[in-house]
């Protein structure tokens, strides 16, 4: 029994690390935020660096430049039942949360023809919380998830009109889960809520590395065209799992969970989690006054097709859990008009993709596509910029549609704010 509750929890880690467009940021820099994301044909500030580093080659006018931010967002999510499980009738809000992802850049010219740059980002992240006593506390409670990319670049004027971005990355990834411990109650013969785990991972020990790559194309009469590829990073976990009794008021059903859970062990797995590479092509066209850009995108999820699970000290629980993801395309359209010398304002759209099947929906993650405006605001000086950032995220009503693999059934009523501010610095 106690390796049967052991492995029940390690098993939970699984659908934490399903990762949909939910978890993927884009928040990069919140001018590229009030443009609706479409950067890669723009690529003119330091943000550059996620959305296509060759932009830093024509950027060494500027000097060395120091780039950084924190964009707010405020997801909210309302469950609603079906049957046969929690039913019709039956809903439940997310807790209020409000989370910071940062970025960071600078950026040093090597020469007329080289830069160098260096950035700090967040580019996967959020969670979910649940009240503690809802329907879906079996599956989860709490969940947070966070992944850091440290990344150099080189950036390569090829011409007056092409350059050449690379880099790497190295990603280094948290997950934290809380959820309810069931058991069907002997004397009662039904389901007790008998206790808590607490799944985790440390720091620097889950990583990986990849790599990125862009071009940057001017066609004249104001047209410019990129193209960017980041490449799929694979991180390696090793999960630990601690125990925290309940009482259910029954001191003999307590003494038999005391006797089987392994409140006194923290029991450890291993797995991994390929995270998608994304590929983005996108035209812009610039005047004095106004650019213009769209831009095309394609995140790689079908590299998620399954979960392996292994457990060192117990083989013969290692698992494979079938997950099935898809790729997911977004679109991104943007402008921004320059009012004056030291004010600009932008505005800008996307349409984000999911690529969770329904039968992964759960309170781990319910996602589904999802429609974003945007509108930003720039004060631009000599040698500072502040660029404010917001958007408006639509997320459709989506439901299990009878297919949970978990036995949760209902849909999901979900949307989103974000706002956030950015400074740059020119030396």
């Amino acid at each position: 029994m106690r390796k049967m509750f052991a492995v029940a929890a390690a098993l939970v880690l699984a659908p934490s690390l399903a990762l949909g467009a939910g978890f993927a940021l884009f928040e990069a820099g919140n001018r590229g935020l009030g443009m609706g994301g479409a950067f890669t044909a723009v690529a003119d500030d330091p943000s550059a660096m996620f959305w296509n580093s060759a932009g830093l080659a024509f950027q060494n006018d500027k000097g060395v430049q120091l780039m950084g931010g924190v964009t707010l967002i405020a997801p909210e999510q309302t469950f609603y039942g079906e049957d046969p499980y929690p039913g019709v009738g039956y809903s439940v809000e997310q807790e209020s949360q409000i989370f910071t992802p940062l970025h960071g850049y600078l950026v040093v010219p090597l020469g007329d023809r080289t830069t160098f740059g260096f950035s700090v980002l967040t580019p996967f992240g959020l969670g979910t919380w649940w009240p503690d006593d809802h329907a879906g506390r079996f599956i989860s409670k709490r969940v947070d998830l966070y992944a850091f990319d440290f990344s150099p670049n080189l950036a390569f004027k090829l011409s007056e009109n092409f350059a050449l971005g690379i880099g790497a990355d190295y990603r280094v990834s948290t997950i934290d889960l809380t959820r309810s411990i069931p058991l069907v109650d002997p004397f009662q013969q039904q389901i007790s809520e008998v206790g808590q785990v607490h799944i985790y991972t440390d720091g620097m020990g889950n990583d990986g590395w990849g790599w990125h790559a862009g071009l940057l194309g001017k066609l004249g009469s104001g047209f410019q065209v990129g193209i960017n590829y980041r490449s799929g990073i694979t991180v390696d976990y090793e999960g630990y799992a601690e125990f925290s009794q309940f009482s259910t008021g029954n001191p003999e059903l307590d003494a038999i969970v005391a006797a089987t859970i392994p409140f006194d062990e923290t029991i450890s797995g291993v797995t991994k989690i390929d995270f998608p590479d994304y590929v983005t092509v996108g035209l812009s066209w610039s005047n004095e006054k106004f650019t213009i850009s769209g831009q095309w995108g394609r995140m790689g999820w079908s590299s998620f097709q399954e979960l392996e699970l292994t457990f060192p000290n117990d083989p013969e629980f290692n698992e494979v859990i079938p997950e099935d993801y898809e790729d997911s395309s977004d679109y991104r359209l943007g402008m921004e008009f320059r009012a004056s010398e030291k004010i600009a304002i932008q505005a800008g759209a996307v349409y984000d993709e999911t690529p969770q099947p329904t039968s992964s929906m759960t309170p781990l993650l319910g996602d589904s596509d999802r429609l974003g405006v945007s509108l930003g605001l720039s004060w631009i000086h000599r040698s500072w910029r502040m660029d404010l950032g917001s958007e408006y995220l639509m997320i459709d009503d989506r439901g299990t549609e009878g297919t949970s693999e978990a036995g949760y059934e209902g849909w999901y009523e979900s949307s989103a704010i974000l706002a956030g501010a950015t400074l740059t610095f020119y030396f």
